[in-house]
């Protein structure tokens, strides 16, 4: 995966996926990649436009304030690494109650890893 680029990462209103029906057509017509302590549904679009993003956190997870956690740092991640991503994909993620109980620095190494299998790279055993 490539080097992040210069500048500032963000994470606007063009690259969530907000309709109700992209996330049912993602989760219907895409790809699923479990990662554990998430799920991942990828649905290409077909243009060229940025990768967007959408994350679902379930009362499984847990109260208000621990679902909106994991949604923010399933973001942050993606805000991050959005440039190892190709263009033209729908990604959604569903946090399962289990990522409250990981480790920051092993969550990103997991959601890297699942992004590593997405784009179709090898994965390298640490």
């Amino acid at each position: 995966m490539s080097d992040a680029p210069q500048g500032r990462l963000r994470f606007g209103p063009a690259q969530r996926v907000r309709r109700s029906a992209d996330f049912t057509a993602a989760r219907e017509n895409g790809r699923r990649l479990d990662g554990g302590w998430f799920l991942l549904w990828v649905r290409e679009r077909g243009d060229a436009r940025p990768t967007r993003l959408g994350v679902a956190a379930s009362r499984a997870v847990g109260g208000a304030v621990v679902r909106n956690r994991c949604k923010r740092v399933l973001r942050e991640l993606f805000r991050h690494h959005q440039h190892e991503i190709p263009p033209g994909l729908d990604l959604i993620v569903s946090a399962r109650p289990s990522m409250t109980r990981a480790d920051a620095g092993d969550f990103e190494k997991r959601f890297l890893k699942t992004l590593r299998r997405l784009a179709g790279e090898p994965t390298v055993q640490q």
